[in-house]
C-alpha cells in the first residue's frame, strides 16, 4: 500500500511518497516486502509520484518509470502532456499484464494504478491525477495551489476533516455491502458536515518548505497511527502498508526538479533497523 501526495505552491510543487510495498499471498498472512521501494521519480521536468500496483509484467514500478523516463529525457514536456504519456505507456503494460494473467482486471470503473503528475505549464503550477485501467486524468490543482493525495488516505482524512467517510461506510454496510436506508440518511448528513468541520488549510499562502512540512507531516502521522494501532473498533484489525523512509522531490519555476530527500544504497545497518 502507499501513501502519495503532491502540494503545489506559489513557490512550487512538492510530491511526496513512502517506501513501503506489502505482499498478499491467497490464504497467507500480508507481510512486509520491501520498505526501500522507490515511489518518486523524476521523468522529464516533472516530480511522479505512484500509488496502487507495484508490480507489472515481473518488473518494479520503479523498474519501467526508468524506461520511460529515457525516453522522454530530451523533451520539454509540461504536466498535462507528461500525463498523457503516462496514461499511454502504463496503460499499454498494464494491459499486457492482465491479459498474460497476472493479475484479475478490476470491475468496470476501478483502478489499481495512479500517478500524481506535478510540474509547471508556463508559470503555472499543476498536478495531475492519472488513474489506470480507465485510462483517466485530472487536474488536482486547477487553480495553481492546492493538495491532492492517494493510496491509504484514512489517517490524513481524520485529521483534517475530522472524520474519515469511509471507514463509517464500511462499518455500516451489512455482510452483502448493504445500506439501511437511515444508515444512507446519515452517511449523507455526515458529509454535508465535513466542510464545516475540516481544518482550513492555507495553501496559497504557504512557502515551498511549507509543502514540504505538510508532505512529510501526512505521511509520517499515517506511518506512526499504523504502526501503533489495530484498526477501528468498528472493525478491529489493520495492516501497516504505509512505511519505509520518505522520499520527497520538488519542481520549481526557477530551479526545475530538485531532491529534498532520497533514498540511496547502504552497506550494513543494524539489523532490525529499516529506516535509518
Amino acid at each position: 500500500m502507499t501513501l502519495a501526495i503532491a502540494v503545489a505552491t506559489a513557490d512550487g510543487i512538492v510530491v511526496a511518497a513512502d517506501s513501503r510495498t506489502t505482499f498478499n499471498p491467497t490464504d497467507q498472512p500480508q507481510r512486509v516486502l520491501s520498505d526501500f521501494t522507490h515511489k518518486v521519480f523524476r521523468v522529464g521536468n516533472c516530480a511522479v509520484a505512484t500509488y496502487g500496483f507495484a508490480f507489472l509484467l515481473g518488473r518494479n514500478v520503479a523498474g519501467h518509470m526508468a524506461t520511460l523516463a529515457g525516453q522522454v529525457a530530451n523533451d520539454d514536456l509540461p504536466p498535462n502532456e507528461m500525463a498523457e504519456r503516462i496514461k499511454g505507456y502504463f496503460g499499454d503494460l498494464l494491459e499486457q499484464h492482465f491479459a498474460a494473467g497476472n493479475d484479475e482486471r478490476p470491475p468496470p470503473g476501478g483502478d489499481v494504478l495512479g500517478f500524481l503528475v506535478g510540474g509547471y505549464e508556463g508559470p503555472s503550477a499543476r498536478v495531475y491525477d492519472v488513474t489506470l485501467p480507465t485510462a483517466g486524468i485530472m487536474c488536482v490543482t486547477p487553480d495553481g495551489v492546492g493538495a491532492g493525495w492517494r493510496g491509504q488516505t484514512d489517517v490524513l482524512a481524520r485529521v483534517l476533516f475530522g472524520l474519515d467517510l469511509g471507514s463509517v461506510d464500511l462499518v455500516l454496510r451489512d455482510k452483502r455491502g448493504r445500506l439501511k436506508a437511515r444508515d444512507t440518511a446519515l452517511l449523507q448528513r455526515l458529509s454535508d458536515l465535513s466542510p464545516l468541520t475540516q481544518y482550513i488549510v492555507l495553501f496559497d499562502g504557504m512557502n515551498l518548505q511549507d509543502a514540504v512540512d505538510f508532505a512529510f507531516f501526512a505521511i509520517r502521522t499515517t506511518i506512526d497511527v499504523q504502526r501503533l494501532t489495530y484498526g477501528i473498533a468498528g472493525k478491529p484489525g489493520s495492516w501497516p502498508g504505509v512505511g519505509g523512509p520518505i522520499e520527497i522531490a520538488a519542481v520549481t519555476a526557477l530551479d526545475g526538479f530538485s531532491w529534498v530527500q532520497q533514498t540511496v544504497l547502504q552497506g550494513e545497518r543494524p539489523a532490525g533497523i529499516a529506516e535509518v
